[in-house]
């Protein structure tokens, strides 16, 4: 491995961990986040508390940084669709946690805002 493929490792590295993160959160057996110690309990309230709003803010947040780390190509994009998508269609095989295609809505709907931010910043950023 090159030194110059080195970075683009450590950002796909980043992305995995934090795709992890956000796949456990959705196919452990409870939905409340409040009760895991190393989420804040300030952010565990609010997520236990705003139901279908929380996907939108999770998927926001990841798609932030995701976005911002990879780009915002339509592979991406794509990727993260499907990831938001699968780990919804997941929960059928889960007996104590329900599908709901609003949640998948909420997801795509938080990456969707995310990838517009991304876009609008990198817009903004390369103005004279």
């Amino acid at each position: 491995m090159s030194l110059r493929s080195s970075p683009r490792v450590a950002r796909l590295v980043v992305v995995l961990c934090l795709a992890g993160a956000l796949a456990f959160l959705s196919l452990r057996a409870s939905s409340h986040v409040g009760t895991l110690p190393w989420i804040p309990g300030f952010v565990g309230n609010w997520a236990d508390s705003h139901g279908i709003l929380r996907n939108t803010a999770a998927f926001f947040a990841f798609g932030l940084l995701v976005f911002a780390l990879l780009g915002v190509g339509w592979r991406v994009a794509g990727a993260l669709a499907g990831f938001a998508t699968v780990i919804e269609v997941a929960q059928l095989w889960i007996p104590s946690r329900n599908f709901d295609l609003l949640d998948i809505a909420a997801g795509l709907a938080g990456l969707a805002l995310a990838w517009a931010v991304v876009r609008l910043a990198g817009w903004l950023l390369a103005r004279p």
